[in-house]
């Protein structure tokens, strides 16, 4: 991609985003200093909900969208605020460099941020440490049973599991979510790990039989078929056996139930039964 398709490509970001409704020029004008910034190798610190701050830097993509636009994600981000009360347990799988579990912490959660690679864990820890939010740092990855796997290095917010021992990337410690919960209760659990999310379901079974967890947010884009050569149809069937239904937020940030399409490019919500009474 070029220097302007891909300039093109974040201003439409910044100028479409409701976020940024009723002060796009304001927007535009910060999304270009904090190109001019980050071109000289220096990151921008940013806000993230109305309290939290993170360090925006180029060409790391999960950060420099919370420059574009705060929350990025719109209406997932905000579907977190009804469902979040203070003290609740929010476990961010997938966090990268913790956009989901500073937002969550800015809602008063207590949050455990789950990531395996090193790199996003440093930027992680640092940004974390910007806070005084009650999240602590989890440096693994998850899936059904604990072991070592490796993880691709170099594709920014789309690394992935690699199931070949001697494969690309580095290699990761793996847990399950099971153990990463014990026996507490989530209110909520975003899976973001680059189609290997039923995996990390399958070492929650546990959780998921005692509805310990409330309320989870999946990944349901086309990357089960790179990493484990199958749809998401796996997963649907994985959580209706445990009683949850799925769900889509609105731009409001509520949800609505749908039948779980075979893919999708956006987020689907998978809610534990009872818990929207």
């Amino acid at each position: 991609m070029t220097v302007f398709a891909q300039a093109r490509g974040v201003l439409g970001f910044v100028w479409s985003h409701p976020a940024n409704s009723g002060r796009r020029m304001a927007a535009v004008r910060r999304a270009i200093g904090f190109q001019l910034r980050a071109r000289m190798g220096r990151p921008v610190l940013t806000a993230i909900g109305e309290r939290g701050l993170m360090w925006a830097e180029l060409h790391v993509t999960a950060a420099s969208k919370v420059r574009y636009a705060n929350p990025p994600d719109w209406n997932e981000m905000r579907a977190w605020e009804p469902l979040l009360r203070p003290g609740d347990l929010f476990v961010d799988v997938g966090s990268n460099v913790g956009a989901y579990a500073l937002w969550a912490g800015d809602l008063g959660a207590t949050v455990i941020a789950v990531e395996p690679g090193s790199a996003s864990v440093r930027r992680l820890r640092r940004n974390v440490a910007l806070n005084d939010f009650p999240i602590s740092v989890v440096q693994c990855a998850l899936a059904e049973r604990p072991g070592l796997l490796r993880l691709t290095g170099d594709k920014d917010t789309m690394n992935h599991l690699v199931f070949d021992a001697d494969g690309p990337g580095e290699r990761v410690a793996v847990d399950t979510l099971d153990n990463v919960l014990a026996d507490r209760r989530a209110a909520g659990v975003k899976i973001d790990v680059e189609g290997a999310e039923r995996l990390v379901l399958e070492g929650a079974r546990r959780a998921l039989s005692e509805h310990r967890i409330g309320v989870l947010q999946l990944e349901w884009n086309t990357m089960s078929r790179k990493v484990l050569s199958e749809t998401r149809a796996p997963v649907a069937e994985l959580l209706r056996e445990y009683g949850y239904t799925f769900m889509r937020p609105d731009a409001r940030g509520r949800l609505h139930p749908l039948l779980p399409p075979e893919e999708s490019a956006t987020d689907l919500f998978a809610v534990a039964p009872g818990r929207l009474r």
